[in-house]
Parts: structure tokens; sequence; C-alpha cells
């Protein structure tokens, strides 16, 4: 197996050889007039399946990353690799015509090996919410169903929209870390999407200035910065409270202000995150905003 990670792998020419024969040949078809054949895609991130699933192209993924378990039909399809390290044979086995790189996440040096072996890559970047709407009209196109795509977008542009009307806008926000990850600790930063999900709960990202889509913090930086809540994308709620326990003059320690929630439904740029703003909003206009603990309200900031 040949795996690709953060940089070009300076693949041994006769390697080089064997793999792009491999692909020529698989991908070789008679001469002729005939319409070309659909694409054969593989999706190298979690949310890009997602999303090539809502744009109505589902049935042309031939492989996907670790971790892409929505719809339930993409569990079945064939492993390449995770979000950062890809499997180039078995890739090329599948006949891949496509690949859907996650743009700020794959990795240059993967997308570089895969366009030199005549792979298309399709570079999809979203650092905002109306972009996912423009990313899955533009994978409908790439496998022939914008009439689908076009639905869907439409769709979740409407439920975009009467969630902001439904939100106030002029309350006070509140301060939240977002917690990716504790040993070493992560987060998100200014262009990640998490931003904008979370002003329209009446949150601001605690490290909302960081030039980068996620980003390890030292832990003195999230005691300094206090913030009034914290979430937690994960399911180990025990694990978590432990750690957190251990600095009870945090606020949203002191104010029982920690969320446990689904990253899948609060972090990958799909229409399912909507459903985690809700719940997300939902906790903080019943638990946080309205805290009868004087030291614990908004207006204290």
């Amino acid at each position: 197996m040949i795996e690709v990670a953060g940089r070009t792998t300076g693949l041994p020419a006769r390697v080089f050889a064997a793999l792009a024969l491999v692909w020529c040949s698989a991908t070789a078809g008679p001469a002729g007039d005939e319409p070309p054949a659909s694409p054969r895609i593989v999706s190298l991130a979690p949310h890009l399946t997602e999303l090539a699933f809502d744009a109505g192209i589902g049935d042309m993924l031939v492989g996907v990353v670790e971790w892409s378990d929505y719809p339930a039909a993409a569990a079945s399809l064939p492993r390449v690799g995770d979000a950062f390290r890809f499997d180039l044979e078995k890739i090329l086995r599948l006949e891949t015509t496509h690949a859907l790189a996650w743009g700020g996440g794959t990795p240059p040096g993967a997308i570089a090996e895969l366009e030199a072996l005549g792979v298309a890559v399709e570079i999809v970047e979203i650092e905002g919410l109306e972009e996912i709407g423009s990313a899955i009209e533009r994978l409908g196109v790439l496998g022939g169903s914008p009439v689908t795509a076009e639905a869907t977008a439409a769709s979740f542009r409407e439920r975009l929209a009467d969630f902001r009307a439904r939100r106030e806008s002029t309350r006070r926000a509140v301060s939240i870390f977002y917690q990716v990850s504790e040993r070493p600790l992560f987060t998100l930063g200014a262009k990640h999407v998490i931003n904008e999900v979370f002003a329209l709960c009446g949150g601001v990202n605690l490290f909302d200035e960081l030039n980068s889509e996620a980003a390890s913090v030292d832990l003195e930086a999230v005691l300094a910065r206090d913030p009034l809540a914290i979430v937690i994308g994960g399911d180990r709620q025990a694990a978590v409270e432990t750690h957190w326990a251990s600095y009870p003059n945090l606020r949203a320690v002191a104010c029982d202000n920690i969320l446990q929630v689904d990253p899948a439904l609060l972090v990958r740029p799909t229409p399912r995150i909507l459903d985690g703003a809700g719940k997300l909003c939902t906790w903080l206009d019943e638990e946080v905003m309205h805290a009868e603990n004087p030291a614990c309200r908004i207006d204290r900031d």
C-alpha cells in the first residue's frame, strides 16, 4: 500500500508508472462516439461524502474515508484512508476518475499525487453556511444531477433563512470555547463554519481570531479568557467532566455550562448542521442565558 499524507511522497518512477498503467487500463474504453461514463468518485472527507448524497450523486461514490457514517448507505462503501492519509493503490484499483478534496483540510501533497495520476480533484472549501448550498449545487453538476442538487440547496437555504429570522440579534453574545480534543487541546478558528453557527445562537467563538479552521491552544489561554460556556465534540462525558472539574474557578465550570455534542451535527458543514444549531440554541437559551446565579449571567460580562 502506498500512503500519501501531508506532502508529496516522491514515488519511485517504476511504481508511479505501474500505478499509472493500472489507472489507464482500468479507465480506457472502446474508441468511438459513445457517451462518457459516469464519474467514479472518491470522497476524501466525511462531510463531502454526506454532501455528495445530498446532491443526488451518492451512487457515483466508489470509495470514502473513515468516519463517513452518514447516510447509512455510506457505511458500506470501500474505505480509502482517513481525512489525511490515503491509499493510492486502492483509489486507482477502484477506477477512480474524480476525488472530492476538503479545501483547507486535505493535504496539498495528496492532491498533487492524485492529479499526477490522472484523477480530477474537486476542491470544496466551505467557510460559511451559505456556501453549503453552493457546494451541493457544484457536486450536482459534477455528477449530472443538477435538479436534485438545486432542490436540496434551495431547501437548505430556506431553512437557514427561517432560522435566522427567528433568532434575536440584539442580545449580548455568550463566549463559547469549542473543544475538538482534550490532548492535545484543539479548538476551531476563524475559518470554520462554527463561528456562524455560534452567531445564530447568540454566541461567539472564544478563539475567533485564529486564522485557521482548527488549531491547538494552551489550557492557560482558555483559563485566562474564562468562557461562559464550553461545548465539547465527542461522547466521553465522564472523562470530560473529570477533566474540567479540576478548574472550578472557570466560569463555565462553576456555572455548570458544559455541553457535550455530536460533532457530526455541529461541525460538519452539511445541511444537518442546522439540526445541531437548533440543539445548541435551545441549550444556550434555556440553560445559559437565563441563569439564576448573578455570577453566571451574560450581562455580567
